[in-house]
């Protein structure tokens, strides 16, 4: 088995278009591609036990990409195998999820197969006419019929083990009515034809696996991908399910049944209800589960992400400014993806966030500006915690804490935001990319005197417990509106904006452009750039304004 290499885009119209893999799942499906192939046949094993039938369970939650790796995946096994890839979303419109599966299984293969693939149509539809929906349908449109009596005529014998209480209780032909007779014989004809279809189909399934284990080209096992089972209707896919483990368990065919296993179990407990063991009803289904890992979140957004809004080229045609400027639209994402994991959201709400972020630079004002990372913040505040939004964003936050001796005190903004997050976070990177010179070419300070600026452009960059302390909570703080706090002039015969000035003019411009040094860049560019005027009433109509646009996923 060859390893998977998923980093370039597909070129269409050769092959199916695919692009280039960004979450690094390509050595997933080489990894599982060896592991299956061999479950499913491997001559090693005793004449007869070669050939298997196995059932993997491809868990991942939303976002993961389960849809792009079953279809890249299956894409690469057609080479060598016979592979059959079925949407069941697509198909719940149908009724009867057996002749979803046998019809994919069917139309696949032909184009596949040097030999012919047909099932007699006598078995498909004797199947299709005794499915069980049909059978109750029947059973309820017949009035005057006693359904416990029609149970007892059909069932007892096999349900009462005593001899003795079979022999004195046993009822007669003569105890029930005639019409709960007829339809007695006619379930149980039904019964036997359904059995007869499905042993057809499988002795069918069973040749072709045969056919193909001899077929020049093609190795075993079969592959069969199902996708989407927990989007589907909860009754379709419960009946899915019970088709692949019992009418599809042949031998030298693999499924690969893809979900996101908790919500399937909720499907399922929507049926049989919230006291049902879910996850022990799957498990009688799969011999194993994989579970795709969460992608991180930077390569995340980038696949999801309309990353044209955070170009240059945009922004300029806008004539719109964003903060942290960054050289390409990945920086800007890993920057806003650096706070999503501090604050531990969902790959759902860290898509809809960004979403949120992305139509408020589409609707800023030719002009206008706006800090990035500031909204990123009020947006995650705003998802996992709305009270704590509402005092912050209404300058009404006040909360203590209890020390070790049981004294109560104050606690700031950025410590209370702090104490949930975890230190790797806090000490995670955000990126702005700075050309000092595109400011100014000498920092001019009250007294006239000139200091050249010999600051090199380039990446800078703060730690993001630096950026909640010194920028997020100089916004938001009780005491003042705006960034006042970040420069005070030693003097009042000095401006603000030259003060900010003395302290690059003094600063070491041969230190590392990290925490300290940005930090001095930030307070300039706030107060240069105008972004301190940003106050928390603009802030409130940017998320309030984008909040109730919720991501419903790709469709």
């Amino acid at each position: 088995m060859k390893e998977f290499n998923w980093s370039k885009a597909t070129k269409p119209p050769l092959e199916e278009y695919f692009p280039a893999d960004k979450l690094d799942r390509a050595r997933y499906a080489t990894f599982l591609s060896r592991l299956l192939a061999q479950e499913g046949f491997d001559k090693s094993r005793p004449d007869d036990e070669q050939k298997k039938n196995y059932v993997l369970n491809l868990n991942a939650e939303w976002g993961a990409g389960k849809t792009y790796f079953l279809k890249r995946w299956s894409r690469e096994l057609i080479v060598d195998f016979p592979v059959v890839y079925i949407d069941a979303w697509q198909q719940d419109y149908s009724d009867d999820p057996f002749l979803t599966v046998i019809a994919g299984i069917i139309k696949q293969l032909q184009r596949q197969a040097k030999f012919n693939i047909t099932i007699p149509k006598s078995a498909v539809s004797m199947f299709k006419a005794v499915a069980p929906a049909i059978a109750q349908g029947l059973t309820k449109k017949i009035s005057g019929i006693d359904l416990d009596e029609l149970h007892t005529l059909l069932f007892s014998d096999e349900e009462i083990e005593d001899d003795q209480k079979q022999n004195s209780n046993k009822l007669t032909g003569s105890d029930f009515s005639p019409a709960v007779k007829a339809l007695a014989q006619n379930l149980i004809k039904d019964h036997e034809a359904k059995n007869k279809s499905v042993e057809v189909i499988k002795a069918k399934l069973a040749d072709w696996v045969n056919k193909f284990e001899e077929q020049e080209g093609k190795s075993l096992p079969i592959f069969i991908f199902i996708d989407e089972l927990d989007r589907c209707r909860p009754s379709y896919a419960v009946e899915m399910l019970e088709t692949i483990k019992h009418i599809f368990d042949v031998k030298g065919i693999v499924f690969v049944v893809a979900t996101d296993t908790e919500q399937l179990q909720h499907t399922i407990k929507s049926i049989y209800g919230e006291g049902f063991d879910a996850k022990v009803y799957l498990g009688r289904f799969f011999n194993s589960r994989y579970s795709l890992k969460r992608p991180v979140l930077k390569d995340f957004l980038l696949v999801h992400s309309d990353t044209t809004k955070f170009e240059t080229t945009y922004l300029k045609s806008k004539s719109i400014e964003l903060l942290p400027r960054t050289e390409n639209p990945e920086t800007a994402l890993a920057n806003i993806s650096v706070v999503l994991d501090a604050f531990e959201v969902s790959a759902r709400t860290a898509i809809q966030i960004t979403e949120r972020i992305t139509a408020i630079i589409v609707n800023l004002p030719s002009g206008k500006k706006v800090d990035v990372l500031v909204l990123t913040v009020l947006f995650c505040i705003y998802e996992k915690d709305h009270p704590l939004y509402e005092e912050i964003i209404n300058g009404r936050f006040k909360r203590t804490i209890e020390n070790d001796k049981g004294e109560t005190r104050s606690i700031s903004i950025n410590n209370f935001l702090k104490q949930n997050i975890m230190e790797e976070n806090l000490t995670a990177e955000l990126i702005y990319f700075i050309d000092p010179l595109f400011y100014t070419n000498a920092f001019y300070l009250n007294n006239m005197r000139a200091i050249k600026n010999r600051y090199d452009k380039g990446k800078y960059s703060i730690k993001l417990t630096s950026f909640i302390d010194n920028i997020f909570c100089g916004l938001f703080t009780n005491k003042v509106s705006s960034l006042i706090p970040l420069v005070s002039p030693k003097s009042d015969s000095i401006t603000r904006l030259e003060s900010a000035e003395k302290s690059l003019a003094e600063g070491n411009v041969r230190s590392p452009r990290k925490d300290g040094m940005t930090i001095q860049w930030l307070k300039y560019i706030y107060i240069k750039d105008e972004y301190e005027k940003l106050t928390k009433e603009h802030y409130r109509q940017f998320i309030e304004l984008s909040s109730p646009l919720d991501y419903m996923g790709d469709s």
